[in-house]
Order: structure tokens, then sequence, then C-alpha cells
């Protein structure tokens, strides 16, 4: 109205609700801060301790990293889209077959985590087309993905007994060829007193 006042008070508002605002992201950002440091605390790099987790089994099964400490534990972080890893799950199960056939089969697993964001439906397929039977786990979230700090599929991490990476692998390979069967099988003996591992490294 004539005569009346200016209403000063929007302009007032907008400065607060900007603070607010800004408030607000930089709280979220230490939020996502925060979890990030916690799920990397330890570095997934060879010599490094294999960050712990734990995940679900295609049987509905959980199973926690942790649990199989004292084996040697290939972990294969992998999809059913990549085509690179249809390519290496063969040679992979025939690795397998073979050292848990040996006399020290026990003391060695695979867990190959799919992240799949349609987990079960995509996985099972995947499966009985190649035939796999070592245990297949789920991250449809991704987490162990950042936990390992993955930049792609497939990447592969070979744990020793003791919990600590030995290797970390980008991309495929031919698990079975005969002298990475023979490191494979030298890194298992290692741990009841048996020589150096010998033969192909994985990442070699």
């Amino acid at each position: 109205m004539p005569g009346s006042e200016p209403d000063t008070s929007a302009p007032r508002r907008a400065p607060a609700l900007a603070i607010a605002l800004g408030l607000a992201l930089v709280a979220a950002m230490l939020g996502v801060g925060k979890l990030a440091l916690r799920e990397s605390a330890v570095v997934p790099l060879p010599k490094h301790r294999a960050p712990d987790f734990k995940a679900t089994r295609i049987g509905g099964e959980s199973v926690r990293l942790s649990d199989l400490r004292g084996k040697v534990v290939v972990l294969n972080i992998w999809a059913t889209w990549c085509k690179p890893c249809e390519e290496e799950a063969p040679s992979l199960e025939r690795l397998y077959q073979k050292i848990k056939s040996g006399p020290l089969g026990g003391d060695f697993e695979i867990l190959a985590v799919s992240i799949d964001a349609r987990s079960r439906d995509a996985v099972l397929p995947f499966q009985r087309k190649f035939n796999l039977t070592f245990p297949i786990l789920f991250d449809p979230d991704g987490r162990v993905s950042r936990i390992y700090q993955t930049t792609g599929v497939p990447e592969t991490f070979v744990i020793d007994r003791e919990g600590t990476i030995r290797e970390k692998v980008v991309g495929p390979r031919e698990w079975d060829r005969p002298e990475m069967v023979q490191w494979f099988s030298d890194v298992v003996r290692e741990g009841t007193g048996g020589a150096p591992a010998a033969g192909a490294r994985p990442a070699g």
C-alpha cells in the first residue's frame, strides 16, 4: 500500500536459506567421507591386510571373509555382463577343481563376488551355463567393490592364510595354466612348512 514500509524480510530469508543449505551439504559430505574412511581403512594392496566383509551366497547363507582365516582365498569380483569375466570363469572353475582335489584342498577357497544389480536372477543362469561350483556371493550395492577400491571387473585378490593380500590382479587370467596351478599349490603349502611359492604369479 502507498506509504507502507517495504517488506525486507524476503531478502533476509534468502541468505539464511542459502547458509542452511550449505551447512546441510557440508554435513552430508562429511558423513560420506566418514563412511568412505570406515570402508577403506585398510588399503587393499599386496602385503596389506585384506579388508573384512560379509555377503550372501546364492543359497541365502551369509559368508564372512574373516571366517576363512587359515585358508588361501581367491576373491574374484565380477559381473555376468562382463565379457572378460565370462571368458575367465571356466579356467577359474578348473583351478578350483585342481586345488580342491589335492591333499590340501580344504585349505583353499574361491569367493566370486557378483556386482550384478539383479543378483540371483542374473547369476543363476551364469552359474549353470559354466557349471561353477565355487561359492558365489552377491554385492548388488557395490559395498565389497568399494572396500576393495576396484576400478572395474574382473579384479581378483589372492589372500593368504594370515589374511594378507598376496596378489592383486586387474583383468582376466587363464587361471589353470600349469605354472599358475603350481604357484597356488605352493601358496597353500606355505602354511604347512612348505617352500615359498614358485611358478607363475597371477599378477606377473
